[in-house]
């Protein structure tokens, strides 16, 4: 019973580190795509390449806004990490969980064991007993 259910935690383990896997994966594009909205602002005409009014205006407007899309992609960035984060300590608890789980299991089969040989010993003991009995004097 015990060997079925720490099958079903480790098989709910593996799980988990598929997603820790995805999660980690998402957190790395959106940092990608965070690093690359940065280099796209920064590499945007500046105001000296400039000539008309209308056409800094527009830029000052579309750096503002790439801006404000820069803050938005780096929250989404670390909410990103932050929730890899979150799975790969459920992963930590879960390895953790299953280790002990396992100890338990092998610890029961050591008493089990021990137990058995016990019984064994027992009855060769009672066995050589009786043979001495049997033994004229």
């Amino acid at each position: 019973m015990l060997k079925k259910y720490l099958q079903t935690q480790q098989d709910n383990f593996d799980l988990m580190r598929s997603r820790f896997s995805q999660l980690q994966q998402l957190a790395e594009q959106e940092q990608q795509r965070s690093s690359l909205l940065s280099q796209h602002i920064n590499g945007m005409e500046s105001s000296e390449q400039m000539a008309c009014s209308l056409s800094l205006q527009n830029l000052s407007g579309l750096k503002g806004l790439m801006h404000d899309m820069a803050a938005q992609q780096q929250l989404r960035s670390e909410a990103a990490v932050q929730e890899a984060n979150r799975q790969q300590q459920a992963c930590n608890k879960q390895a953790a969980y299953n280790l002990a789980i396992a100890q338990l299991l092998e610890q029961r089969q050591q008493r089990q064991l021990l137990k058995q040989q016990r019984q064994e010993q027992k009855l060769q003991d009672e066995i050589a007993m009786q043979m001495l009995q049997r033994l004229p004097l």
